[in-house]
């Protein structure tokens, strides 16, 4: 019996990186009550296997996880990379509002990434990066083009496992070769007429950028589905809101039309953006909707 981690999977088959023998990876099947659930079974699974006389495995067990992601499907997460681009394409607030809340619902740690830094005035993309940084984020500013940034994402992703993703043509391919030159990952230019990017990775799969380090290329997606958050929840994802909760007048206050909202009164005195106050509000519609939908 032996333990791996996958690090593929594609066509019904996984491909497993033994524990013992970190440079050794055996495609493995499942079988019995496994089978029964393997759309259940992700990638950076460890797992337990058997190897037949032919090199092809099986996988027997799948060990406990620390976490899991349903989008993109992976598991075991040490960080979430989310890379957006400072132009080309321009960044939508309201697609940022959205990862970050994806993120911060994990409950993984998580760093915020604007790539393509030499496409505009540094003022400007600093102003950018200081503004999600008063929203209470970690941000990281980047160029493939000169290399900004490549070494301290580089100590972030030493001894982790982590996956990289956010909208399609940010250059998440692109950060991951400079990075780790070896992965010779496909990028792709961004289209000028619909002002987004191609999908250049089709699947999820686990890189090695040494012994005890992995990161997950994902696929690029611009909508995300958040439906499983309930509204009443929605708040406490925010954490510029986090210091006004507690001051509400209403203990169920959702922050939208209620009376002595001390979040509402935070946005009229200044103290919170009121462009990320109406991200929260569409954002906050979009989820009673999808849960007035559901129990219909």
């Amino acid at each position: 019996m032996a333990v791996g981690k996958i690090v593929r999977a594609i066509a019904g088959f996984y491909y497993v990186e033994s524990l013992e023998s970190s440079n050794t990876i055996v495609e493995c099947s499942i079988r019995g009550k496994i089978k029964l659930s393997s759309d259940s079974v992700f990638v950076g699974d460890k797992v337990e296997f058997l190897i037949d006389d032919n090199g092809k495995g099986v996988i027997t067990k799948i060990l406990p996880r620390n976490n899991q992601l349903l989008r993109p499907y992976i598991a075991n997460v040490d960080l979430i990379v989310l890379v957006f681009a400072h132009h080309t394409p321009d960044p939508i607030e309201y697609l940022i509002t959205k990862f970050l809340v994806l993120a911060e619902d994990s409950n993984i740690p998580y760093l915020l990434v604007f790539n393509k830094m030499d496409l505009v005035e540094k003022r400007k993309a600093n102003l950018l990066a200081q503004t999600y940084r008063n929203y209470g984020y970690e941000v990281l500013c980047t160029s493939v083009v000169t290399h900004q940034g490549k070494r301290k994402l580089q100590q972030y992703l030493k001894g982790k496992t982590t996956v990289f993703a956010g909208p399609s043509g940010v250059g998440k391919s692109a950060l991951l070769n400079m990075v780790c030159p070896g992965f010779r990952l496909q990028t792709g230019a961004v289209s000028e007429k619909i002002g987004r990017g191609k999908h250049t990775t089709r699947e999820v799969q686990l890189l090695k950028v040494n012994t005890n380090s992995y990161v997950a290329d994902t696929p690029g997606f611009s909508q995300i589905n958040l439906d499983f958050i309930e509204p009443q929840a929605l708040a406490g994802l925010f954490p510029d809101f986090e210091q006004y909760l507690d001051q509400c007048k209403f203990s169920s206050c959702v922050h939208q039309a209620e009376p002595g909202c001390a979040v509402k009164n935070a946005v009229d005195e200044g103290k919170l953006s009121p462009s990320r106050y109406q991200c929260y509000l569409e954002l906050l519609d979009e989820l009673k909707l999808a849960w007035k939908n559901r129990y219909r």
